[in-house]
Parts: C-alpha cells; sequence; structure tokens
C-alpha cells in the first residue's frame, strides 16, 4: 500500500515565507508604528494614559487591539511554526528560575500596594483587558515571531537572548512620540531590555510562550492600576523592587551570553 503524503507542505502549512530576521523586524517596525500612531493620534500623553477609563480605551487598549490584529494577521499568514512552542528544552541555568520567581513575588507584591478599594470596575476593566492584549501582542512579537526568526538564521541562543531583549527595549523609544520625557523614555529603555531577559527566561524554563504571556500581562496590570497613598512598606518595597528585578535581568543576560555563546538556538 502506497504511503499517504503528510508532510508540512502537503498539508498546506509550509511557511509562506521562511523565517528570518529580516522579516521579523519588518513585523516588529510595522507594529511599532500603527501603535505608536493609533496611541499618538489620541492627544494624551503618555503620563495620563491610565488616569481615567475612556484615556485607557484610547490611548492603550485601541493600540494594542490594532497591534495584536496585525500580528494575529502576520501569523495567520505567514504560518511561521514554533512561534508558541520551542521544538526542544534547553538547560536552565538557576539565574533564570531566580529572576522569573523574583518576577511573580514583584507582580503580587504590586498588587498589595493597589489602592482596591478606591478602584472602580470602570477602571479595572480596560486595564485588565490593556494587560491582557500587551502581554499577548509584545510577547508574540519579541519572544515569538523575533526569536523564531533570529533563531531560523542559526545563531546562537546566547545572540538569541541578548537581541530579542535588546529590541525589546529600543523599542520602548516610541514612548518619546507619545509624549513621556526623553529622561524617563532612557530609563525605560534600559529597564524594558532587562525585564525583557527575564520574559526570555519564563519562556526558556517551560518551552512556552504562554508563561511569558502570563507574566508580561500581569506585571504591567500591576503597575497600571491606582497605587494606594504611600506607606513606608510600599516605598521601600517598590525600590527593593525598581534595584533587584534590573540586576537579576542583567544577570540572567550576561550568564546565558556567558554560557550560551556556543550553543546553536533550537531554531
Amino acid at each position: 500500500m502506497p504511503q499517504s503524503n503528510t508532510s508540512p507542505a502537503s498539508l498546506g502549512r509550509a511557511p509562506r515565507i521562511r523565517p528570518s530576521t529580516g522579516t521579523a523586524l519588518v513585523v516588529v517596525v510595522a507594529y511599532a508604528a500603527v501603535f505608536t500612531l493609533t496611541a499618538a493620534t489620541s492627544g494624551i500623553p503618555y503620563t495620563e494614559w491610565f488616569d481615567s477609563a475612556a484615556n485607557v480605551w484610547r490611548t492603550a487598549v485601541l493600540p494594542l487591539a490594532a497591534g495584536t490584529a496585525l500580528l494575529v494577521a502576520f501569523l495567520w499568514w505567514s504560518r511561521w511554526d514554533r512561534i508558541f512552542r520551542d521544538r526542544e528544552r534547553l538547560p536552565v541555568p538557576m539565574v533564570l528560575w531566580i529572576a522569573a520567581g523574583t518576577f511573580v513575588v514583584g507582580i503580587v507584591l504590586h498588587l498589595a500596594f493597589v489602592d482596591w478599594p478606591g478602584l472602580g470596575l470602570d477602571l479595572l476593566i480596560p486595564i485588565l483587558v490593556a494587560g491582557l492584549l500587551v502581554g499577548f501582542a509584545e510577547e508574540a512579537l519579541f519572544r515569538g515571531i523575533l526569536l523564531r526568526g533570529l533563531r531560523a538564521d542559526g545563531r546562537t541562543e546566547a545572540t538569541v537572548a541578548v537581541l530579542t531583549s535588546v529590541v525589546f527595549g529600543v523599542f520602548h523609544l516610541t514612548n518619546l512620540v507619545t509624549g513621556s520625557p526623553a529622561s524617563a523614555v532612557l530609563n525605560q529603555v534600559l529597564l524594558a531590555t532587562l525585564t525583557g531577559a527575564i520574559l526570555y527566561a519564563f519562556r526558556r524554563i517551560s518551552g512556552l510562550l504562554l508563561p511569558a504571556m502570563i507574566a508580561h500581562g500581569s506585571w504591567d496590570i500591576s503597575l497600571f492600576l491606582p497605587a494606594a497613598d504611600a506607606t513606608e512598606a510600599s516605598s521601600v518595597t517598590g525600590l527593593a523592587l525598581l534595584v533587584v528585578v534590573p540586576v537579576l535581568g542583567l544577570l540572567s543576560l550576561v550568564t546565558v551570553a556567558a554560557t550560551d555563546r556556543h550553543v546553536p538556538s533550537v531554531a
């Protein structure tokens, strides 16, 4: 009996365009343009995005929804594989486990100091929607599409980890267009780069993109929600997280860069 042809190409699942760094970067630029232009045309500065429910819907939810639609359309059309799941698991240095665990603790601590009594559903709902969208979109883009493109071009896993984190950080330069002060943006770029290393850790630990999406969305939600009046405990906790999380991100990036500089990526 002749064998049936069940290859990806015969089933219509072969990529329409080969995964590559160049294509991935085009998608990054396209997403940045769609998101930034949609947000900037609101006329609301970045510092006021989460001041009211109306602001959140217009400046965060709408741009993120537009960017998400672009990414879903690209993934549907391109048929790139291994966006959401690695082909195989790589060893996980202990520092990545520590960084990911600390990140989760940070989310819990942020949520503990939210002004829950003063928070209404009218503001809570759009913030939750914005968090879900940013977790899906930015992880699908940076730890999904960009990571896949970099791996497909035969780079080492060290290079993949560093570049996905750096490009994620540079992406936050778009906040200059949406009204954030230049000094604040430079800090955001640095912090986002180091946070990107921890989000890479979530994918590497599990071999799946979903944990990074959940971690990213939960972290941003915990920051978007209005904080209660500052206390000594909340101030000390906030300062500690501001130091510890970036340091662990840096250690994660340095560790992967050092240990995986000759390790082929799991393309």
